[in-house]
């Protein structure tokens, strides 16, 4: 039996080691949130050098005249599908905190596959990206691993999701390319990554859809796909319009994969994370 302490402390230590190493490779943002930073009131004068169609939505939703949102949290209720070919939508409850000063979210979900319930978090902080799966909420079973195209996918997620975030057209980091009456190109660099999104506008000067090339994977072949977000239903909060019921698609090999629909159930402007986070 003494014979076999050194070989138990010797595994032990070498497991340790192991997991030491697997946690350094790899990586979770859950930073500590900043107070938000607070840009006063949206002047109609701020808005003259916009492109057109930037300018009028935000007229048409009533960021004019009102305190610039600068952070948003949202509650989201929603159905997911992991892959194309899966029958059953799985119900998954979310939340989330945005800001644009410095650019940054943080997404926490749960869903539930199969009977079980599944945890996971999606996060954009200091250019970097971080991404983590729990099954039952206690065992990990994915982190993301360091990868130039995953930042570049979620800083192009971040940019997509301006519809919450109004107060995103005047970051320095932001700039918008071509355009027309319903259409116009974002493109935004942050800490070496670049994204680009064209924004489409309906009729009223709503702001419709999001379109993005963005990589759905990471590694070598990881190639970047369309990715869609699409609005289907507004609200207002705090007297500013907001979407409300979004489906988010990728079109793979020609085809439309929309593997994530939301409702948001609750919204708020400006806020401050709770320590809790």
């Amino acid at each position: 039996m003494k014979r076999r302490w050194p070989v138990l402390a010797l595994t032990t230590l070498g497991a340790y080691g192991a997991y030491r190493k697997y946690k350094d490779m790899t990586r979770l943002v859950k930073p500590t949130w900043p107070e938000v930073r607070h840009a006063g009131e949206v002047e109609q004068a701020r808005t003259d050098n916009l492109p057109k169609p930037i300018s009028k939505w935000l007229e048409v939703s009533g960021a004019v005249g009102r305190e610039q949102v600068m952070g948003v949290y949202v509650k989201q209720e929603g159905w997911m599908k992991t892959k194309p070919d899966q029958e059953e939508w799985s119900e998954s409850t979310a939340e989330q905190y945005s800001f644009v000063d410095p650019p940054s979210f943080y997404w926490k979900a749960r869903m539930k596959v199969d009977g079980l319930f599944v945890t996971g978090s999606d996060s954009f902080r200091d250019g970097r990206a971080g991404m983590r799966i729990r099954f039952a909420g206690l065992v990990p079973i994915n982190r993301a691993i360091p990868d130039g195209k995953l930042d570049e996918s979620a800083l192009q997620r971040f940019l997509m999701e301006m519809a919450w975030l109004p107060g995103l057209v005047f970051s320095p980091y932001v700039r918008f390319l071509n355009s027309n009456e319903r259409s116009v190109e974002a493109e935004m660099t942050y800490n070496g990554s670049t994204a680009n999104v064209t924004f489409e506008f309906d009729e009223t000067g709503r702001m419709k859809r999001a379109r993005a090339m963005r990589y759905k994977e990471v590694g070598e072949d990881a190639k970047r796909l369309p990715c869609i977000a699409e609005v289907h239903e507004w609200q207002t909060v705090d007297g500013i319009e907001i979407p409300r019921r979004i489906d988010i698609t990728w079109i793979i090999d020609g085809q439309a994969f929309t593997w994530y629909k939301f409702t948001v159930e609750a919204a708020k402007f400006n806020p401050r994370v709770p320590d809790a986070w």
